[in-house]
């Protein structure tokens, strides 16, 4: 990655799977060809979107 944030691209993508109508499948390698992240940041990033999915339901 050569973001100079990577924690950017992260919220980045879990805002977008947080948004998605329709999950893709499997989501990790999706995830991280459409935002370049590696695997930890890919589940990172799946954490994070679960988190504001919670979030929004409250």
């Amino acid at each position: 990655m050569t973001d100079l944030n990577p924690d950017a691209e992260v919220q980045t993508a879990a805002e977008w799977l947080a948004n998605a109508k329709d999950r893709p499948s499997p989501i990790i390698p999706e995830i991280r060809s459409r935002f370049g992240l590696e695997p930890l940041q890919a589940v990172e990033a799946i954490r994070r979107a679960q988190a504001l999915r919670w979030a929004r339901a409250s």
